[in-house]
């Protein structure tokens, strides 16, 4: 009877031993990056149905490697920045590229400078970023060009630099419909206040100046005051009380970036004074949509940040593959966006 104990334990053991012998086995990893797989490795089990779906092909330089691009965002945190961003990054997974981003939580264009060097030194293969100040973009936007990185701008241009291309909105064109709109929605008899971003910011320039044109002829119609939040939501809603204090007589405010109409927004709700005041905006965001809904704002003027972004990465991608772009400078066009279509000029537009 011992015997046969001894026997079994014995043999327990021994399979005990094989058993952690099998679990202790590493399968070499698979040879990636062209390199060929060695003579003694495992061939990897066919896929399950349904598993590796097909993804888009990496676009690759020739020698292997995918392409890499860095978005140069203004203002990470922005709700159009992001859905510049968005559009960027469906873009990179169309193109099979890879996108680094960078940016700040605050419009600092020595900072947009710097990550644009940041860029280049890390020898980047296209950059796409916005011309927040021509004259301080446009000579970081040169280096990269003489170190041979193409870059696509955004939004706002530089055309005097070496941009390989620009796509976004006629910004005097969409202020000028934004001057159009205010005409129609005060009936030509309005005191306006105007929100801006930064002071000097060549998109604000270009959409304010199309306002001013818009409205020139009308004698009812008459800017009071321009303000700058630095796209700030505290500080816009503070400059929007600080007008409203200053010039009781004012009846209608233009914000000719993304936060200036939602601020103004905010203020005239907590105040009680919407419907009183008629204010028309720029970009989609979803507080300006709920104003609109509302009734606390008229309206807004809509770019398409999501076709800016896919846009350029096109852009970037055909030019590190040898094409030349003939088309350098695509307008991205605009919406007037009112309480008669909020709810469906996304599908219109399509």
């Amino acid at each position: 009877m011992m015997k046969k104990t001894l026997a079994i334990l014995l043999s327990m053991c021994m399979s005990a031993a094989l058993l952690c012998g099998c679990g202790d086995k590493v399968q070499e990893p698979a040879a990636s990056n062209g390199e060929e797989a060695g003579a003694d490795q495992e061939t990897p089990a066919e896929p399950e149905a349904g598993e590796n779906e097909a993804e888009p092909e990496a676009t690759s330089k020739g020698d292997g490697e995918t392409y890499n691009f860095t978005f140069v965002s203004p203002l990470v945190s922005h709700e159009y920045w992001i859905a510049v961003e968005n559009g960027i990054q469906s873009g990179a997974d169309e193109q099979g590229v890879n996108v680094n981003v960078l940016g700040d939580t605050k419009v600092d264009v020595d900072v947009m400078v710097k990550y644009i060097d940041t860029a280049i030194a890390a020898q980047a293969d296209g950059i796409v970023t916005m011309a927040l100040s021509p004259a301080a973009i446009g000579p970081a936007i040169d280096r990269a060009t003489a170190a041979g990185i193409p870059v696509v701008l955004v939004d706002t241009d530089a055309p005097d630099s070496t941009r390989a291309a620009y796509v976004g909105t006629s910004n005097y064109d969409a202020g000028f419909e934004a001057g159009t709109a205010m005409i129609e929605a005060t009936g030509g008899n309005a005191k306006i206040g105007i929100i801006r971003g930064t002071v000097g910011q060549e998109t604000d320039n270009d959409r304010i100046k199309g306002f001013e044109d818009a409205i020139a002829n009308e004698a009812g119609m008459e800017i009071l005051t321009v303000e700058a939040c630095n796209s700030d939501m505290l500080t816009g809603t503070q400059k929007a009380q600080d007008m409203l204090k200053a010039y009781p007589e004012m009846n209608a405010i233009f914000g000719s970036e993304g936060t200036g109409a939602v601020a103004a927004g905010k203020v005239l709700e907590e105040q009680g004074l919407s419907g009183t005041i008629t204010v028309i905006g720029f970009d989609d965001t979803a507080e300006c949509l709920d104003y609109i809904r509302s009734g606390v704002v008229w309206g807004t003027i809509v770019q398409k940040p999501d076709f800016m972004g896919r846009k350029a990465i096109e852009l970037l991608t055909r030019i590190n593959n040898g094409e030349e772009i003939e088309e350098t400078v695509i307008d991205s066009g605009v919406t007037l966006v009112t309480k008669d279509n909020v709810e469906t000029y996304k599908e219109d537009a399509k």
